[in-house]
């Protein structure tokens, strides 16, 4: 019940549910999720283990603050990690795979269109597991999933408060897309790196606007 709880508050902290720097409660939680304080414990532990809350010996509690230090921490790990997925994905991606990829941008491209900022999360998400899943090399995998706990909040905030952001992950999306369909293994890493490097300046300046992320703010 703690990793299913956990996953719960997970998705709560992504969607600024929870806020940056917002103290939690194990009474808290357990009124709002119907469970007993022990799963919220172990919740906790799995998620400061994630970095997406911290403990404070007298504050208890609190979710990870959004900083720029902490989105250029992640950036500089994930870029040439998702570079190298995406290489090792050119050449292992079937049919079905480029397929499926395609389909996640016609639901960006949707999403983009009627201002539904959840699906067009959900359809970046998806575009990302598969592009992961299909490295066959589970160590990879296993690394970007980690990083992804901490990115996902930032990227969230991203697409939901700026359209550019959402503009320009559909237009790099498309383009990657060409390349693998393409094999070119070299345009694929080019627009990758390409991809993050335009990602993170956008995510800290849209940051820089919304002081408050910090976490600085009871």
């Amino acid at each position: 019940m703690g990793l299913e709880l956990a996953g719960l508050i997970e998705q709560s902290i992504i969607r600024l549910e929870f806020a940056p720097g917002a103290h939690l409660t194990e009474l808290q939680i357990c009124e709002e999720f119907d469970v007993s304080r022990s799963p919220v414990r172990d919740a906790f532990r799995k998620l400061e283990s994630q970095g997406l809350v911290v403990r404070h010996k007298r504050r208890g509690i609190r979710v990870t603050p959004m900083t720029l230090q902490d989105l250029n921490e992640i950036y500089v790990v994930r870029t040439p990690l998702e570079v190298i997925a995406a290489s090792l994905a050119t050449d292992n991606a079937t049919d079905e795979d480029l397929a499926f990829l395609a389909k996640q941008v016609e639901r960006l491209d949707a999403a983009l269109h009627s201002e539904d900022a959840d699906e067009f999360f959900e359809a970046n998400m998806a575009y990302f597991d598969r592009v992961h899943g299909i490295t066959g090399n589970h160590t990879l995998e296993n690394i970007l999933r980690t990083i992804e706990k901490q990115a996902m909040r930032y990227r969230y905030f991203a697409h939901s408060y700026s359209r550019q952001m959402q503009e320009n992950s559909v237009a790099c999306l498309r383009k990657i897309l060409g390349h693998l369909k393409d094999r070119d293994v070299d345009a694929v890493r080019r627009a990758t790196e390409e991809m993050m490097i335009e990602a993170h300046k956008m995510i800290a300046e849209i940051l820089a606007q919304h002081p408050t992320l910090s976490g600085n703010v009871d």
